[in-house]
């Protein structure tokens, strides 16, 4: 695993312990990016969950385009036969990275949020397979790896925000995997923003940060008797 730069931020903001933050999200960027363009994304987030502390972390795989930007897993000669094992190869080392960001917070993962764009947000897709990681998943321009099987237990909410004409990955892909997690009894929201291609656009990340509120609320709504 790469030791890239994590950007971290507090409560508000503030880069300091005085506030103790009562969600954790973590943002992963798109391939070919870097985390620092993230940082904009995770400020309008905390705009509207001003307790979460944010963590903004590099890909793992800095070598895939010789230069700052970063990718999770190698995209070099990436497709439909190997893309599966190469996300999964990656994510012990997201599960860890996540782990250790929930103890230095003191955030457990049910308070927990994975937030991710492109390869960042079919990283958090994977990862949440195995249960008890994170309490929800915002993915944008995002797909699985692979689609949840019959009989998967995915115990994270999971909303999906998409460009309607994004041609690098297609909104199939968002529809068909709404449609998997419904059928396996996982909160899901799907979101198609017209006009938007392979992008992140302010619209979609209001969509975004308003579907986990939403959800975080109707969660809360159905454990008061």
């Amino acid at each position: 695993m790469s030791s890239g730069r994590v950007f971290r931020f507090g409560p508000n903001g503030a880069n300091s312990s005085g506030h103790r933050p009562t969600r954790l999200f973590v943002f992963l960027h798109g391939c070919g990016a870097t985390a620092q363009s993230m940082i904009p994304i995770a400020f309008r987030f905390q705009a509207r969950f001003p307790s979460a502390a944010l963590v903004v972390p590099s890909g793992f795989d800095p070598g895939a385009r010789g230069g700052v930007a970063q990718d999770w897993y190698p995209t070099r000669g990436l497709n439909a036969d190997n893309h599966g094992e190469r996300v999964a190869a990656v994510l012990p080392d997201v599960e860890d990275l996540v782990r250790r960001e929930q103890t230095n917070f003191d955030v457990p993962s049910g308070r927990t949020v994975l937030i991710g764009f492109s390869q960042g947000g079919t990283v958090a897709l994977e990862v949440v397979k195995a249960p008890g990681l994170a309490g929800a998943v915002v993915a944008f321009s995002s797909r699985f790896a692979r689609l949840p099987e019959n009989g998967s237990h995915i115990a994270s909410r999971i909303h999906l925000v998409h460009g309607e004409f994004d041609s690098v990955v297609s909104r199939v892909y968002a529809e068909r995997a709404a449609r998997v997690l419904a059928g396996l009894h996982v909160p899901v929201t799907l979101d198609i923003v017209e006009e938007l291609g392979h992008a992140l656009s302010h619209h979609a990340i209001s969509l975004g940060s308003l579907r986990l509120l939403q959800g975080i609320y109707e969660g809360r709504r159905h454990t008061i008797h």
